[in-house]
């Protein structure tokens, strides 16, 4: 078994691993306010969601484009959310939508660095849920095999 260090925070409950990305999470946890309000800046978030728009996704982004795009920054991201009850306050497909928009703005931030990543249409908007959750009204479930083969079917893309 490795051995791991930690970061720790002022909740003893919470700590983060200590490597690159567990920095990155505890340099988060501890950001003011105003400090998160300037990275959702860079971001551009909130904006209006890019389902539609053109050059947003592999599938609104001219063919020419995707290939130089890909030549700059190969990195493809795929949204994954999932379609379940979440009460009688908001949509069932809020995860999908709020991780849609997550990555979208991944995507303005890097265009603006001149390296902009590939976002794939459509999202995953059904996810392997517990099974607990079968039966629960608007929560749609698939297998976890079908959810890791849809995944690597989808990550063999290539634009050029």
């Amino acid at each position: 078994m490795t051995n791991r260090t930690w970061v720790t925070t002022e909740n003893p409950a919470i700590m983060f691993q200590d490597n690159s990305v567990g920095r990155l999470k505890k340099e988060i946890w501890d950001a003011s306010e105003r400090r998160i309000d300037e990275i959702l800046r860079d971001y551009e978030i909130p904006s209006p969601p890019e389902l539609g728009k053109p050059g947003s996704y592999i599938q609104t982004t001219v063919r020419q484009k995707l290939i130089e795009n890909r030549r700059k920054n190969d990195i493809v991201l795929i949204p994954v959310g999932s379609t379940e009850n979440h009460g009688l306050h908001t949509v069932s497909g809020l995860d999908s939508l709020v991780v849609s928009q997550i990555c979208e703005g991944v995507r303005r931030y890097t265009a603006k660095k001149g390296a902009p990543v590939t976002l794939a249409l459509s999202p995953l908007f059904y996810g392997a849920h517990p099974y607990h959750h079968l039966g629960m009204p608007g929560t749609v479930i698939l297998s976890e095999t079908t959810v890791r083969e849809t995944m690597i079917e989808v990550m063999h893309y290539r634009s050029s």
